[in-house]
C-alpha cells in the first residue's frame, strides 16, 4: 500500500492537487490549519500552515508547508521559474515569519516543511542540506516530507486499520490492478465506497469516511491518468459522489466540517470529469466519425451505445458549468460586465454546448437511438441546449432529423428503437424478423423518448414534425404506453443510492404537442416532490441529473419550467 501511494503522490500536481490533499492529512493528524491555499493570495512562499504537534510527548510547534510536485529537482530547487523552492523558502524566512505569524503562535516553534510528492535528486542533495543547516536556529528548524514521509503519514493517520480495514485496502489494491477492464474495476472501488461508509451516522464520521474516499479516489484517479485510461476513474468518481451526498444530506450546511468534506469530493470529481471531457472528447469531436471510430468495433450497436453514453456524460459536465454559472450571476449580477469567472465558466460551457453539437454532426449514429432508454441522454442534451439560442437551429434540425430516423426505421423495420437495454436483446434484434407484428409489438410496449421528442418538438415550435410524430404514435404505437417519469416522495430515500426503485410514472401521454407542453406543467406542479429534494433545496440539483446518468431514470421535465414559463 505504501509503494501504491507514493506513486501516486509522485504524479500529482501541485496546485488543486498535492496541496488539496495535505490539509485533509494535517487534520486528521490533529493538527490545527489556519491557512489553506488560495489561489491569487500571496502567502510569502506558504501553501499550507499549521499548529500541532506530531508526536503526543512534542512540544506544539508551528508548520510552514511549501509544497512542490513531483521529484525536487534542480530545476524546481532553484530555476528560473518564481515557483521554484529556494525563493519560496526565503519568503518564508524573510517575509512569512517576522510578520505574518498569529500573535497567538508567536513564541512557538517553526517548523519549516519541504514537501514534495516524489525524492530529492542526489545532483541537489548537497545544496539542500547546506541551506537547511545554515538557516537553522534554536526555535527554527527544517524537515523534509517527501513520497515516502507523505505515504507513511497517509497510512497512518487517513487509511489507518481502524478507518481503512485491510479489506478495504485489498479492494483498492484490485480497483487498480484492474483499470484496464473499468467496469470491474469500478465494482471493486463501488465495494470499498460501500465498505467505508457502512459506519459512517454522526456529523464527524461521515465527515472523515468521505474524506477517506476522496484520498482512494484521488489514489485511483492518479494510476488511470499516469495509464492514459481514465474510465474507471470517471465511473468510480460519479458513485463516489452520489454516495457520500446521500450520507452527508443530513448534515450539509456549506459550512460545517462534513460540507467541506463533500465539497472536497465534489471537487475531485469535477477535476476528474474534467480530464475526461478535455484529453478524451472535446479535441476528437470535430472530426468526422473520429469518436465512431474510436469505438474499435465493427459491429454498429457497440457505437451507438457509447456514442450516446458520451453525449450523456458530456451534457452532464454542461449542466454542472451552467449551475456554476447561474449562481455567480445571482450572486454578482454582471451589470459592468462579467467577472472573471463568470467569463471563464461562460466560454467552458460554451465549450461543451459546442462539443456536443459537433459529435452530433459528426457523428451521424446520434440520429438513430436504438434503445427507448437513451432518451435520458438525449434529454440531458437537450435539456442544456435549451439554455442556448445561439444552438436553437442546430436542436431543431437534430430532433427533426431524429424523429424522421425514428418513424422510418420503424416502417422499414430497421433498428428502431426498443424497450430492451442489454447488447444481447439489441442483437437479437438485429437479427429478428422486425416485420413480425407480435415481436414488434413486444419491444415497443411502451416509451419515454417518444413523449420527450414531442415535448422538444413543441418547445421548438416544429409544428410539422410534430404532426408526423402525432400520426406516427396515433397509427402505430396504439399498442404502447407512452409515458414520463417523475421523482416522488420515495426518490430523496433513493435517488443517490439507488437502493431501491422509485419514482412515479404519468401514462396515456398525449403526443399533441400544444397538449404534451400542459400536460408536463401540470405534473411538474403536481409531483412537487423534486422540489423538495436535498440536492435541489441545499444547491446541488446537478446531482439529480448525474444521478439520472448513472442509474438510468429519465430527466425530470422540471428542469424545463423556467422555459415553460417563458412560453406563457
Amino acid at each position: 500500500m505504501k509503494l501504491i501511494l507514493k506513486q501516486y503522490l509522485a504524479s500529482l500536481k501541485e496546485r488543486k492537487e498535492l496541496d488539496a490533499v495535505l490539509p485533509d492529512l494535517l487534520s486528521s493528524m490533529g493538527m490545527n490549519v489556519f491557512i489553506s491555499p488560495t489561489r491569487g493570495v500571496k502567502e510569502y512562499g506558504v501553501d499550507i500552515a499549521a499548529v500541532g504537534q506530531l508526536q503526543d510527548d512534542d512540544e506544539e510547534s508551528v508548520y510552514l508547508f511549501s509544497v512542490k510536485s513531483g521529484n525536487l529537482t534542480r530545476e524546481t530547487w532553484s530555476g528560473q521559474s518564481n515557483q521554484s523552492l529556494l525563493p519560496s523558502l526565503q519568503e518564508i524566512l524573510y517575509g512569512f515569519i517576522p510578520n505574518r505569524i498569529p500573535p497567538q503562535h508567536s513564541e512557538k516553534p517553526i517548523v519549516i516543511c519541504l514537501c514534495f510528492g516524489g525524492d530529492i535528486n542526489s545532483g541537489i542533495r548537497q545544496e539542500v542540506t547546506g541551506f537547511e543547516s545554515f538557516n537553522s536556529r534554536d526555535n527554527l528548524r527544517f524537515e523534509e516530507w517527501n513520497g515516502d514521509k507523505l505515504s507513511e503519514f497517509i497510512q497512518q493517520h487517513l487509511l489507518k486499520e481502524e478507518l481503512l480495514p485491510s479489506s478495504s485496502q485489498a479492494l483498492l489494491r484490485k480497483s487498480l490492478a484492474l483499470l484496464e477492464e473499468p467496469e470491474s474495476s469500478g465494482k471493486h472501488f463501488s465495494l470499498l465506497i460501500d465498505e467505508v461508509l457502512s459506519n459512517a451516522t454522526d456529523a464527524d464520521s461521515v465527515a472523515s469516511s468521505i474524506t477517506r474516499i476522496n484520498v482512494c479516489l484521488w489514489v485511483l484517479y492518479s494510476w488511470c491518468r499516469d495509464g492514459g485510461n481514465l474510465e474507471a476513474a470517471y465511473l468510480s468518481s460519479e458513485r463516489a459522489l452520489l454516495l457520500a451526498w446521500d450520507k452527508v444530506k443530513d448534515h450539509y450546511t456549506g459550512r460545517n466540517k462534513s460540507s467541506k468534506s463533500f465539497d472536497s469530493i465534489l471537487a475531485t470529481y469535477q477535476q476528474i470529469t474534467d480530464c475526461y471531457v478535455d484529453r478524451c472528447l472535446i479535441p476528437y469531436v470535430e472530426l468526422k466519425y473520429a469518436l465512431s471510430h474510436a469505438v474499435h468495433s465493427p459491429c454498429s450497436i457497440d457505437v451507438n451505445i457509447k456514442l450516446f453514453d458520451v453525449l450523456g456524460r458530456l451534457s452532464v459536465k454542461g449542466h454542472w458549468i451552467l449551475d456554476s454559472l447561474s449562481k455567480s450571476y445571482a450572486k454578482e449580477p454582471p451589470t459592468d460586465g462579467e467577472s472573471e469567472e463568470q467569463e471563464k465558466l461562460r466560454l467552458r460551457l460554451r465549450d461543451v454546448s459546442r462539443a456536443i453539437n459537433l459529435l452530433v454532426v459528426n457523428n451521424p449514429m446520434l440520429l438513430s437511438p436504438y434503445k427507448d432508454s437513451q432518451a435520458i441522454d438525449l434529454g440531458l442534451a437537450l435539456t442544456l441546449l435549451s439554455n442556448n439560442s445561439e444552438l436553437d437551429d442546430f436542436v431543431q434540425s437534430w430532433i427533426s432529423e431524429m424523429v424522421n430516423m425514428c418513424i422510418f426505421s420503424f416502417e422499414s423495420n430497421g433498428m428502431y428503437p426498443i424497450v430492451h437495454n442489454s447488447y444481447e436483446n439489441l442483437l437479437e434484434h438485429r437479427n429478428k424478423d422486425k416485420a413480425d407484428s407480435n415481436y414488434k409489438n413486444k419491444v415497443t410496449e411502451a416509451s419515454v423518448l417518444y413523449p420527450l421528442l414531442a415535448v422538444f418538438c413543441s418547445l421548438y415550435k416544429l409544428d410539422s414534425v410534430s404532426q408526423d410524430l402525432e400520426t406516427f404514435a396515433t397509427d402505430k404505437l396504439a399498442h404502447s404506453t407512452l409515458q414520463y417519469w417523475y421523482p416522488n416522495q420515495s426518490s430523496e430515500q433513493d435517488m443517490y443510492s439507488n437502493s431501491d426503485t422509485h419514482g412515479s410514472a404519468s401514462t396515456d401521454f398525449p403526443m399533441n404537442g400544444s397538449a404534451a407542453l400542459e400536460h408536463i406543467k401540470q405534473e411538474c406542479g403536481n409531483a412537487d416532490s423534486f422540489k423538495s429534494m436535498s440536492a435541489v433545496t441545499k444547491g446541488k440539483a446537478p446531482l439529480v441529473l448525474t444521478a439520472c446518468r448513472c442509474y438510468r431514470y429519465p430527466v425530470p421535465f422540471h428542469y424545463l419550467e423556467g422555459l415553460l414559463n417563458e412560453l406563457e
